[in-house]
């Protein structure tokens, strides 16, 4: 699957959700809370980003086995 240009465009509702978590961070005079909220973020981010390799790792894999039985197998050995 490939994305398109309107893939990477978030809707009207995220878009406006992201609008108050900016105006709230810049509002934000707490460098502590800012710097604990930041790792929150990116450790959030980073288990994402892991589970999204996850699945699709599987989805790609299940994709070969229907394609060529068998090749999964010879992928996993070598």
């Amino acid at each position: 699957m490939m994305f398109s240009k309107e893939d990477f465009e978030l809707p009207m509702e995220k878009s406006l959700k992201m609008r108050v978590i900016t105006d709230e961070i810049n509002n934000c005079t707490d460098v502590e809370e800012l710097q604990r909220q930041l790792i929150t973020c990116a450790e959030t981010l980073m288990r994402y980003q892991h589970l999204l390799a996850v699945v699709v790792e599987d989805s790609l894999k299940k994709e070969l086995e229907r394609l060529a039985p068998g090749a999964v197998k010879i992928i996993e050995d070598s």
